[in-house]
């Protein structure tokens, strides 16, 4: 069906393009995937696999926060138009518009109305995720049209803007620009996502609840890396505080949290709740409380004294400490579970000196300090053990053999409480 849309004429290049507005509904029906071409067979495999869409991640990431968040955006489509032979540009000086001095004929020239016949096939070089997801979105279900699991269809988001990018066919461009796009289009990193994420809730708590209002932001790393350089003035790092979270967030509810969707008002404040009151006390091991008692930078050299002194305010270990806390907390019978107060009380009375010869194979391997997930778990079990944690005599076996290959030619330690 012929249409006449309002769009901005501009060129970058050797290319002519158009910006224009079409509502979701309108673009998703309107728009061919490069699937659907009849040059499909022709492309390469890397070209193949590159527009190939996964739809499992459009289905639990991208369509839920179209169809649910009320602040949901998405940016421009770059879309190819074909068998537009006769698709028309007339600007509103060609259409004999009168327009004030202030505006040029050279600035209103790129203004106007795009004519296109109907018999244009649109092509996304650019989005097609994104169009996935609109549509998915719009209709509650999938590619194959079931209904997708925890996905409510918002037919709303028909009626929303988006905006289109068009230019004319061209194999060689349109191969070469749809390449460059997604080859240098970089990935966000973990630490970008937890800064911007709205739909991880427990990336949202982070950011709102526990930076700034418990711990310091200017103590906080928020780039690249998990670890801390001997040099750096800040107590932890982002991810080591989201980690924490939402290890806690796991165990106080016993279910792996839902990162892809906000839950509801009620669950999230419960949320806030549980790990606000966590870490107050969390922070109460004394060399935390020490780094955190002046956050000003008369007080960085001192931050950078304690974690040259304590293995405990290595970022690592703080994961494997908070990991001890919920050992001994959570998931206990009531006989033997201590509150978060009494196992800070007893991590307190630790030596937590690098020298200590206890840690060489638990925290420190090969004179650095322990790093990965099964080194991780290993410590928080020894740790838990030596904090006084009863384990059945299988539970007892598993953990002298561990520490036999973690730390060759020594016999586990006997509790120290």
């Amino acid at each position: 069906m012929a249409s006449s849309l309002p769009a901005f004429r501009g060129s970058f290049g050797s290319t002519e393009f158009f910006v224009l507005t079409m509502q979701a509904g309108e673009f998703v029906r309107t728009m061919t995937v490069p699937k659907e071409l009849e040059e499909w067979e022709d492309l390469s495999p890397e070209e193949k696999f590159q527009r190939e869409i996964n739809y499992k991640r459009v289905a639990t990431h991208i369509a839920p926060y179209l169809a649910h968040d009320e602040d949901r955006f998405i940016g421009a489509f770059i879309v190819e138009v074909r068998q537009g032979d006769k698709m028309q540009f007339e600007s509103l000086v060609d259409a004999g518009v009168k327009f004030p001095r202030a505006l040029p004929d050279s600035l209103m020239n790129k203004f106007g109305i795009l004519y296109l016949e109907g018999s244009e096939v649109m092509v996304p070089l650019d989005g097609q995720h994104r169009l996935a997801a609109l549509e998915f979105a719009i209709s509650g279900k999938d590619e194959k049209k079931n209904d997708i699991k925890g996905l409510s269809a918002n037919p709303k988001v028909a009626a929303d803007t988006c905006t289109v990018i068009l230019i004319r066919h061209d194999l060689e461009k349109a191969r070469k620009i749809f390449n460059k796009v997604n080859k240098y289009a970089k990935p966000t990193s973990k630490a970008d996502n937890l800064i911007t994420d709205d739909s991880n809730y427990i990336a949202v708590i982070t950011r709102e609840k526990i930076i700034g209002a418990i711990i310091p932001g200017r103590l906080v790393k928020s780039g690249v890396g998990n670890t801390l350089p001997k040099s750096a003035s800040e107590f932890t790092t982002l991810s080591t505080i989201y980690e924490i979270g939402l290890r806690v967030e796991a165990a106080y509810t016993g279910t792996k949290p839902d990162l892809t969707k906000l839950p509801r008002p009620e669950d999230k404040a419960l949320a806030e709740q549980t790990l606000e009151k966590f870490w107050a006390s969390f922070l109460q091991i004394e060399p935390y409380a020490h780094s955190l008692a002046d956050p000003t930078e008369d007080g960085d050299q001192r931050r950078i004294d304690i974690r040259e002194g304590s293995l405990a305010v290595k970022p690592i270990v703080q994961r494997v400490l908070a990991e001890v806390v919920l050992e001994l907390q959570v998931g206990v019978d009531d006989e033997d579970k201590l509150s978060v107060q009494e196992i800070v009380s007893r991590i307190n009375q630790v030596d937590w000196s690098p020298d200590n010869d206890m840690w060489a194979g638990v925290l420190i391997s090969s004179s650095r300090i322990i790093s990965g997930a099964s080194a991780l778990n290993f410590a928080a079990r020894f740790i838990s053990y030596l904090l006084g944690q009863p384990l059945a005599d299988i539970e007892l076996d598993k953990l002298e053999e561990l520490y036999s290959v973690n730390v060759p030619g020594k016999e586990l330690p006997e509790p120290l409480f």
